[in-house]
């Protein structure tokens, strides 16, 4: 007996020395950024063919991207457009959603298995279903709630009728999982999303470019109450966030998340197609050339993107400028990706020659003494009163050192910089901002060129034609597709349709259809707020004339129509954009309501 239980203790205290030296093992050092990233000084010492590699840049430079970055074994790889440009990240803020509540299901502070009714959880303005009330954090966190609640922020919603899945069920991509996470996070920890990411990553990543301020919380009150949470965040500061995945949760001697989390949130769950699949707000590939590889991504409109290829101790960040209707396609940004793996000839070398990341500063970025900034300090109605158009919240500018700091409602927050001009750069989008000024000469607030063309249309079908060049002319050919678009509907009510017609149809050779549709969608909405009806139906009726075959044209003309009380000919539009996009709730709800379903 003695014996036996002697060898007992002798194995256990075996097992407890393996268990130790495996995690000791698990934390050995591997090379990280410090406070800038180390650059390759010859890319086949970090393993790639150089010819294959520049092969893959002229392939980068053909696509609609704005930075392009490869981390290997803890360093760059390549480092292509502008890498320190904090865009927006879309969806990939889900994925760092997904990362914060790892840290709090490793502390046992979160409990997935909760339900909505456990958890209290309920929305406006229409109540959560018995059905759905059974869904557990988990099901959100896979995307297969079952609650199918209209959302703030949509994009790409799989929507159902409401109640027709159960929890767990059925995939169902919908900002309303997304967005509900972040509030139970904050309900169930106290953690609110933003303070909790730099705590947790931002600052132990050593992120060189985030600020708290690049995030900002976006309602749709009529929607939801949940908001959605947009970040902004540079590539080079993604990859960082990639690498602590690559390296599954281990940063250095420090591990910020554990290896069960990050294996758990990424596996695969649901099937979305034939190349994708879905984990705990991460994307899994599917296809044999990245499969193999084991590559799971963070993903966002314009393919925002973060790989992760844990096999290879691989990263690879995509960057597209959503301020300026920037989209990589995502067939072409696999393809790129494959011909970087390609370019792979085998390890990287022990001890590499390294050279820190070199970045251009920006000429743009000015300092000012702060007596120059103090008239352009306040708050204002968004968009400036004198502009004439709908306000829909209140610009905040605070001063900073040698800038502004400025909030805006639906875009966040910016430093802006004095340009030579008087105007004033922002940062990250680039946008040109102008003081608006009152008729006695007081500032009244700032305008983008968007706001100065959206008012510019607004007076041109006020008919006051002066007014709305003045609007233009100040623009002076800064305003892109804003800028055209505007012109065209100028066009559009000084009565030259044909004009308005050729602008638009021109502008889908430099732009997507979509984008230049989206600008036009903008200035009749402000028209049927601003009760000018008549006026927003002929920007409609352009609109789906020169894009017949867009149903969004034809859903907006029937909503316009319905405002004017012209039913009959709100349920032909309506009933056209159902012929084009058979699934468009919008107006299959609207012809509903006209029929008195």
């Amino acid at each position: 007996m003695d014996a036996r239980i002697s060898w007992t203790r002798r194995l256990h205290a075996l097992l407890g020395l393996f268990l130790a030296l495996s995690f000791a093992g698990d934390l050995v050092a591997q090379r990280l950024p410090g406070d800038d990233w180390m650059v390759y000084e010859d890319v086949g010492q970090a393993g790639f063919d150089p010819e294959r590699l520049e092969a893959a840049r002229r392939s980068w430079e053909a696509l609609p991207s704005s930075a392009f970055m490869v981390v290997a074994d803890g360093a760059v790889v390549a480092a292509w457009g502008d890498v320190d440009r904090r865009f927006m990240c879309h969806s990939v803020r889900k994925s760092f959603l997904s990362a914060l509540y790892g840290i709090y299901w490793d502390r046992g502070e979160i409990e997935l298995n909760k339900t909505m009714t456990d958890l209290g959880i309920d929305d406006y303005p229409d109540p959560l279903l018995a059905t759905e009330r059974r869904a557990r954090i988990l099901d959100l966190l896979k995307a297969r709630s079952g609650v199918f609640h209209p959302a703030a922020y949509a994009g790409r919603t799989d929507s159902r009728p409401r109640g027709s899945e159960g929890p767990g069920r059925y995939f169902a991509y919908n900002n309303w999982d997304f967005n509900t996470l972040a509030a139970i996070l904050a309900q169930e920890t106290g953690a609110e999303v933003f303070t909790a990411f730099d705590e947790h990553f931002a600052r132990p990543l050593g992120m060189e470019d985030w600020r708290v301020s690049d995030g900002f919380y976006h309602y749709e009150r009529d929607k939801s109450r949940f908001p959605a949470y947009p970040f902004r965040m540079s590539a080079r500061d993604a990859a960082r966030f990639g690498l602590l995945f690559a390296r599954e949760g281990v940063w250095g001697d420090h591990r910020v998340l554990s290896r069960n989390w990050v294996r758990r949130s990424t596996a695969l769950y649901s099937i979305d197609d034939e190349a994708l699949g879905y984990g705990f707000m991460w994307w899994v590939y599917r296809e044999p050339r990245f499969l193999r590889h084991g590559m799971y991504s963070a993903l966002g409109v314009g393919n925002q993107m973060i790989a992760v290829l844990p096999e290879l101790d691989l990263v690879i960040v995509n960057r597209a400028d959503t301020y300026g209707d920037v989209r990589t396609p995502l067939s072409g940004l696999l393809d790129l990706i494959e011909e970087v793996l390609q370019a792979r000839t085998g390890a990287p070398a022990a001890d590499p020659e390294l050279v820190p990341l070199a970045i251009e500063p920006d000429p743009r970025i000015t300092s000012v003494p702060d007596g120059e900034l103090a008239e352009l300090v306040g708050e204002w109605t968004y968009p400036a009163a004198p502009l004439g158009l709908p306000s829909s919240g209140t610009t905040r500018v605070r001063p900073g050192d040698g800038h502004l700091v400025a909030y805006f409602p639906f875009d966040g927050t910016f430093r802006l910089y004095r340009q030579p001009d008087g105007t004033l750069h922002a940062e990250d989008s680039l946008e040109r901002y102008w003081p608006v000024r009152a008729a006695d000469g007081s500032l009244a607030g700032l305008a983008a060129a968007e706001d100065l063309t959206r008012a510019a249309v607004v007076a041109a079908a006020r008919e006051e034609p002066d007014k709305a060049q003045e609007f233009l002319e100040q623009v002076g050919g800064r305003g892109g597709l804003d800028e055209a678009v505007g012109q065209a509907l100028v066009d559009l009510f000084s009565g030259d349709r044909r004009s308005a017609e050729r602008r638009l149809d021109g502008l889908t050779e430099t732009h997507s259809r979509g984008a230049v549709a989206a600008v036009a969608d903008n200035a009749g909405e402000d028209l049927l707020e601003l009760g000018r009806t008549a006026a927003a139906i002929e920007v409609y009726e352009l609109l789906s004339g020169v894009f017949p075959g867009a149903p969004g044209a034809w859903t907006d003309l029937g909503a316009a129509y319905e405002a004017a009380g012209r039913e009959a000919e709100a349920v032909r539009a309506y009933e056209r954009a159902l012929e084009l996009e058979p699934g468009n709730q919008r107006a299959q709800e609207a012809v509903r309501r006209l029929h008195g379903d």
